[in-house]
């Protein structure tokens, strides 16, 4: 019977499109009922019988050239940092620096954090801390440690999702094989890590740069992950809209939304 229903559906839509085709260039019918369409029948089969929704783009930024990671542990680069070009007045930032500590929480350790727990890390951030070395701390401990021992083995949609990030945005290739039996916790603090080192790889006179890669993979984390999202930003499938954001904070706010959408994506797949 839903078979039934779907293909008289689809034939009354193709005829109502085709009309469409020959009107004025308004909202066409198919693209009216969409939202309808989407309810009932869900997305796979709304892009089946419609198409995918035109009005929304994604490639709107081009990716840059992916620039070298240097893996180096004697390498002093991350002292030699100038000063972020973009900054933001502290009682503002002390708000949105109180959101990132209780999101952060969540993201990797899938609990609320405690009064004490806000305190101590909101004070580190007052005294000059970055977020990147917040989020360093969280999952570098015995708690973190523990969750990587727990019996929550990478599964077949999270691993080729690794597969496709590190080939897409860190110029790398892994084989799925070389995933078996690791730690879903384990694997998303490696696919965070090798982000970050990627990000700082753009350096200080390439942000530009870093903005469209940053730019590019908000826009897939929304597309790929639409349901994992509350915040509207997030939410947002505009890679151009994901640039400007980038280009009107410090980046360190760039590199908490990397560590935030790689791990909830990930928690997604638990």
């Amino acid at each position: 019977m839903r078979l039934a229903v779907i293909f008289v559906l689809a034939l009354s839509i193709q005829i109502l499109f085709a009309n469409d085709q020959k009107s004025a260039p308004e909202q066409s019918f198919a693209e009216k009922m969409r939202p309808k369409m989407m309810k009932i029948l869900g997305e796979v089969w709304t892009v089946k019988l419609i198409g995918a929704d035109k009005s929304v783009k994604t490639d709107e930024v081009p990716m840059p050239v992916l620039p070298k990671v240097i893996d180096d542990a004697k390498s002093t680069a991350v002292y030699d940092k100038k000063q972020d070009k973009v900054s933001i007045k502290p009682e503002v930032e002390q708000k949105y620096n109180y959101a990132f500590i209780r999101e952060i929480f969540e993201a990797t350790r899938q609990t609320k954090p405690n009064d004490d727990e806000i305190g101590k890390l909101m004070n580190v951030l007052s005294q000059g801390g970055s977020r990147e070395g917040v989020y360093r701390s969280l999952v570098l401990d015995s708690v973190y440690a523990g969750m990587e021992n727990w019996d929550k083995p990478v599964k077949k949609n999270s691993a080729d999702f690794a597969v496709y990030f590190y080939n897409k945005y860190l110029g790398k290739t892994i084989v799925i094989k070389s995933l078996e039996g690791m730690n879903l916790f384990t694997l998303k603090r490696l696919v965070t890590e090798k982000a970050l080192d990627m990000t700082d790889a753009f350096g200080d006179e390439h942000r530009g740069d870093l903005e469209k890669w940053y730019a590019n993979m908000s826009a897939d984390m929304a597309t790929k992950f639409p349901s994992v999202w509350t915040n509207v930003t997030r939410k947002n499938a505009s890679a151009t809209y994901h640039k400007m954001w980038a280009s009107k904070v410090p980046v360190q706010h760039v590199k908490s939304e990397i560590i935030i959408k790689l791990h909830s994506a990930f928690n997604s797949m638990l």
